[in-house]
């Protein structure tokens, strides 16, 4: 029952897909469910032949213990898995399978760290809904967006559909690498199916990267609450800074609070200070700052050069990076957000079972 499932929304998605039906079954094989006790599930994919396993950190932040299943298993046959490292900034987490004989079931698939286009199409693979292994096609809508979840790291914006369930699980292209990690789906009403994003490939081989050699993941930041000048910006400074006077025909990040005693006050930033460049390259945008600190490696503690604007004259300020600290898990809760989170697995267990695992759900096996 599960591969007619998969072939009617597999025949349906291909029907007008490029992308090689060959390609989409190994992703389909190298993608993965993700159980943790209570009844959570999410999606994953393999990354490696030793059974390193990809995943969101929102889908394992709680578990104590997990399983893994694959596609062309049944109820009894799962592997458990234990957690490598995790990345909290960026919504992921590396599990290392205990696989029998180290013998890898599946092919793995490598992660695409370079390449990625607008209307370049993609294929999402996971469990939307409990409903295991569906394929789902689409287009890369935005290369470099931000968002609630993933505030300091970029994501890809796409159209393939994905629900609770598809959090952590690939983003293929037409080669069956992954440009990104399903993470979030920013859905404000029920009236419509939502806007997805996942986490960009560069991100998550860097990611990957750090968590292997390092065991975590540190994160340069500025430290500072600041804002993008632009048209929705300026009603806001209207309401809150009356006197802020933007400089003519800039870009740049609008400082909008100093904590007395605070990492910005002591390298020299003042409230409304506008800040344009980091050692010379324009920061327009809020991502442009991440983009720089991250495409240039830097660590927490290296000093930069900013380039401000302060009471309309330009200023060079030595600024020493700090390191982004977050409670994550609270921050994602306040959003609300329903496709970033696992799901409950339908259950037939009683109560006091409750904390055990969950078998696949029924639709999966039959």
């Amino acid at each position: 029952m599960r591969k007619i499932l998969f072939l009617l929304v597999f025949f349906a998605s291909s029907v007008w897909a490029q992308i090689p039906t060959a390609v989409i079954e190994k992703a389909r094989d190298a993608t993965v469910l993700v159980a943790t006790p209570g009844g959570g599930m999410g999606s994953g994919v393999v990354i490696d032949d030793a059974g390193l396993v990809l995943t969101n950190y929102h889908v394992i932040h709680r578990a104590d213990e997990l399983k893994v299943w694959f596609y062309d298993q049944d109820n009894s046959n799962s592997y458990s898995a234990d957690i490598v490292a995790i990345d909290p900034v960026a919504d992921l987490a590396l599990l290392r399978m205990d696989l029998p004989h180290h013998k890898l079931p599946t092919p793995y698939l490598k992660i695409e760290s370079k390449e990625w286009a607008v209307a370049q199409e993609v294929v999402a693979i996971g469990h939307p809904m409990g409903i295991q292994w569906t394929v789902s096609v689409g287009h890369i809508a935005h290369t470099d967006r931000t968002g609630r979840i993933t505030a300091y790291v970029a994501t890809l914006q796409h159209s393939a559909e994905i629900h609770k369930g598809n959090s952590g699980g690939p983003l293929i292209n037409s080669k069956g690498d992954v440009v990104g990690i399903n993470t979030y789906l920013l859905l404000p009403d029920q009236k419509w199916s939502g806007i997805a994003y996942a986490v960009r490939g560069d991100i998550v081989q860097w990611s990957v990267n750090q968590m292997i050699e390092n065991g975590e993941t540190i994160y340069p930041a500025l430290k500072l609450n600041v804002r993008q000048i632009n048209a929705y910006a300026m009603v806001y400074f209207e309401k809150t800074h009356p006197k802020f006077l933007p400089p003519k025909n800039v870009f740049g990040m609008v400082v909008l609070s100093i904590e007395k005693g605070g990492h910005a006050e002591l390298n020299g930033i003042q409230l409304l200070d506008v800040i344009i460049a980091i050692d010379g390259e324009p920061t327009n945008h809020m991502l442009d700052v991440s983009n720089i600190i991250m495409g240039r490696r830097y660590e927490p503690g290296r000093i930069v050069e900013l380039l401000i604007i302060r009471d309309q004259h330009i200023r060079k300020i030595e600024y020493q990076l700090g390191q982004i600290e977050m409670d994550y898990m609270s921050f994602y809760d306040e959003s609300g957000n329903p496709g970033a989170q696992p799901i409950p697995m339908p259950e037939n267990k009683p109560e006091e079972e409750e904390q055990s695992f969950p078998s696949l759900p029924p639709h999966a096996t039959e």
